[in-house]
């Protein structure tokens, strides 16, 4: 199942927000108390029984707890209104759609329905203090009282949502902050079927084991005034109810997950509740079939940026390949969704104002950068040509200096090159001049953001930006590497350029040389002009003698090494 839409109305913070989410990923966003929590809290209240463990009443709001409560003393009263839209497919939410197909709809004519979206409305009166729930699947409304609350509890009670909060231990959610899990909830139904076959069995050769101690028993007894007769047995082992105690291994050493730290911990919960899903979606069962969708509270907690970054990758990879919808709710630049702007739901509000309702900012159009610049704490014009970085779908990445830049190295991938090849599938992105690099809160998170990461730097900036590089202890030949050589007028990739090419290229430009002496604005322009004139004359005779990048090889033998598989 995938959820679509929420819409709520004066349900806490979400005084008017109408919201619609990705069909995988999906990454919420916000300062603290933007609305992050109570946006999950109305997804729980409709789609499962964690929310409130001890309560058997379906979707029910509280006007007294749920109502915004700077609203409250306002004359004119107002209800809460709270919608969820939620896809279902009969193929892989077979139990619940079996369930409206053949019991809910069981008298239409027709039902070819293969996807169709379940709606959910709920209404608190101001007046009466009772939640009035209308569900529609498709067009249809479900009518009849009794079918549409057995509905929603065999909605909630399939554990259609998965709900994991790294920051809190509780002993009722399986999923949260323990490493014993319990084993029902990894077992199909024809799994736990042959196990108790199997059970049987061993409680009949443990029952027989006791016979001799049953006999010495009974002689022991018979010696008292009352006389018993005695048998020994074991109570049915309860499987069902057993945990399964997680360990992970290090270098052959088995070490229970409760002693590894909390990122670890964590991390391998939540990857075992994604594991859960899948194995709902493919169980055999088709009553219990259904493809939950997974909700994360700050997957991020515990762990280092450079972790956080794997793990959003993963998060992100998984959600595809599953085919399963993640919610994250997250402070992390690396957790938020580096696939599509529209996946970021960036939530604001504003405490200066009458209306202090949760906003959903647009981070589709060119806005699509708030929520980074939120959350690495820049601003948002500081992202620069870097920007194009955030949602590259490869995994490596070098950045050079410009666009020029850029070209040479994209010659150096051709195959005429032969063992000489830059062997790299990545993306190349040019930085737009060393003043890019001086960010080093941006350029860590682009760092992080990657597996495998390299930066060119001229030789005739490398002053402007080694303190940069020392501070996010960057290795040189491995993560940064300086480009030119230290002669006048070679400083810079040009430098490695044959003489010969860069002297024809200047003589045909003569008066765009003399310009680009100028400490000016047009000067500047000049240079930029100029480096491609070079690139123009290099282009037409480098392949014609591969002697020509025999100083671009150096540079190639360092890549290679880094971005070897």
């Amino acid at each position: 199942m995938i959820i679509k839409r929420l819409k709520a109305k004066n349900y806490r913070s979400l005084e008017d927000i109408d919201i619609e989410f990705n069909p995988y990923y999906n990454a919420i966003s916000g300062k603290n108390n933007s609305g992050k929590s109570n946006l999950i809290k109305a997804i729980l209240n409709f789609l499962t029984y964690e929310h409130k463990i001890y309560s058997n009443y379906v979707s029910d709001l509280d006007y007294d707890n749920d109502f915004t409560h700077w609203k409250k003393k306002n004359k004119e009263k107002e209800d809460i209104f709270v919608l969820l839209e939620v896809e279902l497919n009969e193929d892989t939410d077979t139990g619940v759609f079996k369930f409206l197909k053949e019991l809910i709809f069981k008298n239409e004519e027709e039902f070819n329905r293969s996807d169709e979206i379940l709606r959910i409305e709920a209404t608190q009166s101001h007046q009466q203090k009772k939640t009035s729930i209308n569900v529609y699947f498709g067009n249809n409304l479900i009518e009849d009282e009794y079918k549409r609350d057995e509905l929603l509890r065999r909605l909630r009670g399939s554990r259609s949502v998965l709900f994991h909060n790294s920051t809190e231990n509780h002993p009722f959610f399986f999923t949260r902050g323990s490493s014993r899990e319990p084993l029902a909830s990894y077992l199909g139904h024809d799994d736990a079927d042959n196990i108790s076959k199997k059970k049987l069995s061993l409680e009949n050769a443990v029952t027989k084991s006791l016979k001799k101690h049953q006999t010495g028993l009974s002689s022991l007894l018979g010696r008292l005034q009352e006389k018993y007769d005695v048998s020994l047995g074991i109570n049915s082992f309860k499987f069902e109810r057993e945990n399964i105690v997680i360990s992970l291994k290090e270098k052959d050493i088995e070490v229970p997950l409760e002693e590894w730290g909390s990122g670890t911990r964590n991390r391998t919960l939540i990857l075992m509740n994604l594991m859960n899903a899948k194995r709902m979606q493919d169980s055999g069962d088709l009553t219990d079939r259904i493809t939950p969708v997974v909700i994360i509270e700050e997957p991020e907690s515990f762990l280092h940026p450079s972790a956080q970054a794997e793990f959003g990758r993963i998060l992100q990879d998984i959600a595809i390949e599953f085919k399963i919808q993640i919610i994250v709710a997250t402070h992390s630049p690396y957790l938020l969704s580096h696939k599509s702007p529209k996946a970021n739901i960036l939530l604001e509000r504003n405490f200066s104002l009458a209306s202090k309702g949760s906003e959903v900012i647009d981070t589709e159009q060119e806005k699509w950068y708030e929520p980074f610049a939120l959350s690495l704490g820049i601003n948002g014009d500081d992202l620069g040509p870097l920007k194009s970085t955030i949602f590259s779908n490869s995994n490596d990445i070098i950045l050079v200096e410009g666009e020029t830049d850029k070209e040479y190295f994209e010659l150096l991938k051709d195959s005429r090159h032969g063992a000489n090849r830059l062997k790299f599938e990545g993306d190349i992105f040019a930085y737009g001049g060393a003043g890019n690099l001086k960010n080093n809160i941006l350029l860590r998170f682009i760092k992080d953001r990657f597996k495998r990461f390299v930066v060119t730097v001229d030789l005739d900036k490398y002053s402007d930006v080694k303190k940069t590089l020392e501070t996010l202890n960057l290795k040189e030949y491995q993560e940064y590497i300086v480009i030119g050589k230290n002669e006048t007028g070679k400083k810079c990739i040009e430098g490695l350029v044959p003489a010969n090419i860069r002297k024809l290229a200047y003589a045909e430009n003569v008066d765009l040389v003399q310009k680009a002496m100028e400490n000016s604005d047009s000067g500047k322009s000049a240079r930029n002009e100029l480096k491609s004139k070079v690139l123009d004359a290099f282009k037409k005779e480098a392949f014609s003698n591969l002697d020509n990048f025999s100083d671009f090889y150096k540079v190639v033998k360092a890549l290679n090494k880094t971005f070897k598989d």
